[in-house]
């Protein structure tokens, strides 16, 4: 099952650079982890936004275990996920 994942986080004020960097660290051995898998298809940086991720997962119940897993789960501010659908299959014959 295919979805589409939009991750936004924001460092916490009160948290030094050097802390910060240390989870961002964390968190790209995680993705690697996880596209290595083959659970991540596709991952795209949206400049000053967050990062777009398609994953390829065997349900819902599956998506929602490896967003928590993720180191900086509790700094998303903002996390969207689509279920998708590919519609190629469908189209009729050009």
């Amino acid at each position: 099952m295919l979805f589409s994942v939009r991750l936004i986080s924001r460092q916490p004020h009160d948290m030094p650079p050097e802390q910060w960097q240390a989870i961002v660290a964390d968190q790209l051995r995680a993705v690697r982890s996880q596209y290595d898998q083959g659970k991540i298809r596709a991952l795209y940086r949206e400049a000053g936004v967050g990062v777009l991720a398609i994953y390829d997962v065997a349900d819902a119940r599956e998506m929602d275990q490896l967003i928590a897993s993720l180191p900086m789960a509790r700094y998303f501010v903002e996390t969207s996920v689509h279920a998708l659908w590919d519609m190629v299959p469908s189209l009729p014959p050009a």
